[in-house]
């Protein structure tokens, strides 16, 4: 029998978290799905803890393959999924007991919220819920730099519109974001489950120490994303300016690298080209501050 939902859940090296993560999946109230534990080499007894988990319940899947990363992962997991709906889990996260949808949905897309908890599961954050009764452009404009949409997390997919779509193995940040907006570029539609809660256990680590990025790899990013907004922002009628949040978050993480060399961010023709993109859409004040940035270089 097909599921109705798959639960994809990319694991690498969790067992201090997983079995939470899986044991707020198996408890839902609606039962109707499947679970696919894709071991992404671990180290640790994850894969073992992932093979328990199969042979207590028949709606339990386990990949083993080689370290590819979070990225190669989903994307197998994505190869034998068979719901009508598509949803990530990552390992070191955790469901609400209503997190699915009990119903029959008719949308493209559905968001649950997020609720953002520190290692010692304490609340530290206001969850995110999408705001209803507004057109999906607005939803990515009002969202798009949040963690509600930038990620695959908190939602749900149709596989029949995933298609071919998966997520760039060669990319380590904004790959997720790029899986989003290529999947957004074919929707029409979405609904909100106010009751679906996902819980995220935040890091104490910044982006900057997480990536420690180079500028040529945030300008390979960008190029990536570029490519992957443009037909979504077509679609959808998303202004520029949304990108332009991630070209400021891009030279952030790479700001160790051109702070000694200033040229390297100021100087780069691609940057150039990424903020000449965006311009027709920045407001007066948005677009003396560039101008500013580029004057004084920093």
């Amino acid at each position: 029998m097909t599921p109705y939902i798959s639960v994809i859940i990319p694991v690498y090296n969790a067992e201090a978290t997983l079995n939470k993560c899986v044991d707020s999946v198996l408890m839902q109230q609606f039962a109707d799905f499947e679970v696919i534990l894709v071991d992404d080499g671990s180290k640790d007894g994850s894969f073992q803890i992932c093979e328990e988990y199969a042979r207590k319940d028949s709606r339990v899947t386990v990949i083993h393959k080689e370290n590819g990363g979070v990225s190669s992962a989903r994307n197998r997991g994505l190869e034998i999924a068979k719901g009508k709906w598509v949803t990530f889990v990552d390992s070191d996260d955790y469901l609400g007991n209503e997190f699915f949808p009990t119903e029959e949905m008719k949308a493209d897309i559905l968001f649950g919220c997020y609720v953002n908890m520190n290692s010692s599961l304490q609340y530290v954050g206001t969850s995110s819920e999408v705001k209803r009764g507004v057109s999906l452009g607005d939803v990515v404009a009002r969202y798009g730099s949040s963690s509600i949409l930038r990620g695959p997390c908190a939602k749900w997919f149709r596989r029949d519109l995933i298609g071919n779509i998966r997520f760039p193995e060669d990319m380590k940040v904004g790959e997720d974001t790029c899986f989003v907006w290529q999947y957004l570029s074919r929707c029409q539609t979405y609904a909100v489950l106010p009751q679906s809660t996902y819980y995220v256990r935040m890091s104490a680590m910044t982006s900057e120490q997480k990536y420690g990025m180079r500028v040529d790899y945030a300008v390979q990013s960008l190029t990536r994303l570029k490519a992957a907004f443009e037909p979504m922002a077509a679609h959808l009628g998303v202004k520029r300016t949304l990108f332009f949040s991630f070209i400021g978050y891009f030279k952030l993480v790479s700001s160790d690298e051109w702070k000694q060399n200033r040229s390297l961010w100021y100087g780069n023709h691609c940057i150039k080209d990424f903020y000449r993109y965006v311009w027709p859409d920045l407001s007066v004040k948005q677009k003396v501050r560039l101008a500013m940035a580029f004057l004084l270089r920093k």
